[in-house]
Parts: structure tokens; C-alpha cells; sequence
């Protein structure tokens, strides 16, 4: 059943009187409403998916000051395949995450 549907049951309980169905109707929409907790490994998941997309967006920016020549390219260079290394270790801790074999 939908929210919409519990909610609707829980409006006609209501309309008849019957306490007792809307306790139980309540009761059941919140347990469907329960969010789960999220685990230790979800956790680091998440944390290494933010860490992926910062190194994407610091790649960027590096690219951009490199095509304006706003700063020394030898020092931007090591900077990107540092970022770039660091990436692919990012990536292959979240590969093994996801394959379990």
C-alpha cells in the first residue's frame, strides 16, 4: 500500500470512531517509513564516493589554471597525477566494496 492509501484508511478509521484501527494503521506506516541505519561500510562508501568527486573537481581546476598558464605547468603537473594516482587508489577501494567474490 502506498502513503497515500494508509493515510486515507487512517482518515476513514477516523471518520468510524475506531481508535484502535488508527493506532494500527499508524503503527504500520511508521514502520514503513522506518529508514534503516546505515552501516560502518555504507558509511565509508559514501565517504570515499565525496573524496572521488573533490580529487575530480581539484583535477579541474588544475586543468583550468594549466590551459590559462596562470601558474608554473611543472608544479601543476605533479599536482594533477598526484590527484590522478590518488584517484585510481580511490577507485579500487570502492571496486573491491562493491565486488564481493
Amino acid at each position: 500500500m502506498s502513503i497515500d492509501d494508509y493515510l486515507d484508511l487512517y482518515n476513514y478509521a477516523g471518520s468510524l470512531g475506531d481508535t484502535q484501527w488508527q493506532a494500527s494503521l499508524a503503527a504500520s506506516l511508521s514502520e514503513k517509513l522506518a529508514v534503516p541505519p546505515v552501516s560502518e561500510e555504507e558509511l565509508a562508501l559514501a565517504a570515499l564516493w565525496e573524496r572521488f568527486d573533490r580529487i575530480n573537481e581539484e583535477l579541474k581546476t588544475l586543468f583550468i589554471d594549466m590551459r590559462t598558464g596562470s601558474v608554473q605547468a611543472d608544479r601543476l603537473q605533479e599536482q594533477v597525477w598526484a590527484l590522478k594516482i590518488e584517484r585510481i587508489i580511490i577507485s579500487q577501494r570502492i571496486r573491491s566494496r562493491h565486488v564481493r567474490v
